[in-house]
Order: structure tokens, then sequence, then C-alpha cells
């Protein structure tokens, strides 16, 4: 092989094992608390999707004060008080896409747990707010 060949292989080979663990890396959730009126606070979920598509998104409150939820569009959100879970058939989040889903807590310090999903099984191991 000739020596810019050699050089483009070495490249393609060092370029993928540097994006491995970017790609291998699990989705991600931020919490913002937006607002507070009359003892309701609104949290917006940002969740980001790498590696792969999240076609769901559960979030528990074990304080049990999920008042109500808004679901983005194309999504489908049921919820308990204590647990919301968020559904779409339609429009995932893509890797390197974000969302956000807005929880309206009695309890805007509550700590909230969010797992993911794909179309058919969890994604990684979620995390705690």
């Amino acid at each position: 092989m000739r020596r810019s060949t050699w050089t483009l292989v070495t490249i393609v080979l060092v370029g993928g094992l540097i994006a491995l663990p970017v790609l291998a890396a699990g989705p991600s959730a931020t919490k913002t608390v937006i607002g507070t009126e009359n003892g309701t606070a609104v949290i917006v979920i940002n969740v980001a999707a790498s590696g792969q598509a999240i076609y769901g998104v559960n979030i528990k409150d074990e304080s049990g004060s999920i008042k109500d939820i808004v679901a983005p569009k194309e999504w489908v959100g049921i919820s308990s008080g204590d647990e919301v879970i968020f559904r779409t058939g339609a429009k995932p989040i893509q890797p390197g896409g974000t969302l956000s889903f807005r929880v309206y807590t009695g309890n805007e310090g509550a700590q909230l747990s969010v797992s993911f999903r794909d179309k058919d099984s969890p994604i990684g191991s979620g995390t705690t707010l």
C-alpha cells in the first residue's frame, strides 16, 4: 500500500476510536424550574438522545406531587401523580437531538427519576434529577 493510503486508514481508525464513546453514550436529561405560581412549580425536563432514538420517557416522583403534564407535539403522556409516561410512535428524539417535557408539581425540589425507552426496551440505566 502507498503511504497516503496507510495515512487515510490510520486517520479513519483513530477517528472511529475517538467517536466510539460519544456514540455509545446513553441518553441524558436535565431539569429546570421555570416558574412557581399558587404552590405549583413548572419543571422542564430536557431529554437528549445519543446513540439511538428515544421513543419513550418515564419520570417518577417518589413524593407523589405531580399535578399535570404537557407532552411535546406528536407525543402522548399519562400521569398518575407519582409517575409520568411519555411515548411516541412517529416523532422519536433522534441521536444528537433534544426535546422538552413539562411537569407541573407541588414540590419543585422533588427528586425525579428519569428513564428512557426505544421502541421495544429500556435504554441505559436512567438518571436522577
